[in-house]
């Protein structure tokens, strides 16, 4: 049976060959860390689009020949849910995902179809893609949380701010941002998730949840 999509928070992106970067997402949302919805968009589905002649890809550029196919094709047979807030769209690679892409609506055909097709166009060998809703960022930024280390670090437009690590059921304390005070029970979430074993993440504050965006193992 062919799979074309995995949900953010099934634990099938790695029974799908999915990449670690995706697969470390997927495992985050089941495990109820704050990641935005979102899922998968599998090799599978590409190969389909091509097969039905959907898309025609001539020398790594992706190029759509029917939009409204394609829009078709991915709610009616691969069965992703609709959704109405803003979406991006992020290539998977095998150590991370690229740029992300400008916010779509997936109910604008042309929309959908354009950003897949730019986001199939940076990829060789399998091309996944994540499909992620976007939250309303009022702070982003980056951490990192060392193994074995007793604080972390909040990493904003090039400036690093050391953040004491939270421990067991440890509150913040009240002399930081609120969104640092977030930011710190997202990396204990993580470490109780992952291991104390070194991470970095990437991250978006909408001023109610500190959402984790992208996370990687730190060598």
């Amino acid at each position: 049976m062919r799979y074309f999509f995995a949900w953010l928070g099934s634990k099938r992106a790695a029974k799908r060959d999915v990449a670690e970067p995706g697969c470390l997402l997927d495992h985050a949302a089941n495990a109820n860390l704050p990641v935005p919805a979102g899922g998968i968009l599998l090799h599978n589905f590409y190969e389909l689009l091509l097969e039905e002649n959907v898309l025609e890809e001539s020398e790594g550029k992706v190029t759509v020949i029917s939009a409204d196919a394609l829009h078709e094709m991915l709610f009616d047979l691969a069965h992703f849910p609709e959704i109405d807030a803003p979406m991006v769209i992020r290539p998977l690679h095998t150590n991370s995902f690229s740029p992300t892409l400008p916010p779509i609506q997936i109910a604008n055909h042309t929309q959908l179809a354009n950003s897949l097709c730019e986001g199939w166009s940076t990829q060789n060998g399998r091309h996944d893609l994540l499909l992620i809703t976007l939250p309303e960022i009022e702070c982003r930024g980056t951490a990192v949380s060392p193994k074995n280390a007793t604080t972390d670090q909040l990493i904003q437009q090039d400036t690093t701010t050391p953040l004491p690590r939270l421990i067991r059921w440890q509150r913040p304390g009240d002399n930081l941002p609120s969104h640092a005070q977030r930011l710190q029970m997202l990396l204990r979430g993580l470490r109780r998730t992952f291991g104390d074993d070194g991470w970095e993440i990437e991250w978006v504050d909408d001023g109610r949840i500190c959402w984790l965006w992208e996370l990687k193992q730190t060598s």
